[in-house]
């Protein structure tokens, strides 16, 4: 869920763009716009590319699918117990308190979870 990240940078950068343009004397309304649109922009980058560099890392929520060609909006909810990078394997623990090694077929989006699909899955019998 990249959309808190996009959130924060963007008020990041907006208060850095205040205070050049409160700090400089020949700035003009002009100037805090194109500082605003820098801002904005190098935070909309930074999104897009932060989840390519991190990768999914322990803890992480994730969505589990059975099938990579099923919407991550119909898959299971686990969290992550190792790091793994895209195409790699990662051990998932579902709420249920069963393992799941799958592997990470997407990263996150502006809004969706990373998706990982499962290779295989271990039950607990009692």
């Amino acid at each position: 869920m990249q959309l808190s990240l996009f959130l924060k940078l963007a008020v990041v950068s907006i208060a850095i763009s205040l205070l050049v343009f409160a700090f400089s004397p020949s700035a003009g309304l002009l100037s805090l716009a194109k500082y605003i649109a820098l801002g904005i922009g190098i935070s909309i980058i930074i999104t897009l590319l932060y989840p390519s560099f991190r990768g999914v890392q322990k803890g992480d929520k994730v969505i589990v699918v059975s099938n990579s060609a099923i919407p991550s909006l119909f898959g299971r909810v686990g969290m992550a117990m190792n790091c793994g990078k895209l195409q790699g394997e990662v051990r998932i623990k579902l709420d249920d308190g069963r393992e799941i090694v799958g592997v990470i077929d997407s990263y996150s989006g502006l809004l969706s979870l990373p998706k990982v699909r499962v290779v295989y899955e271990e039950r607990i019998i009692e």
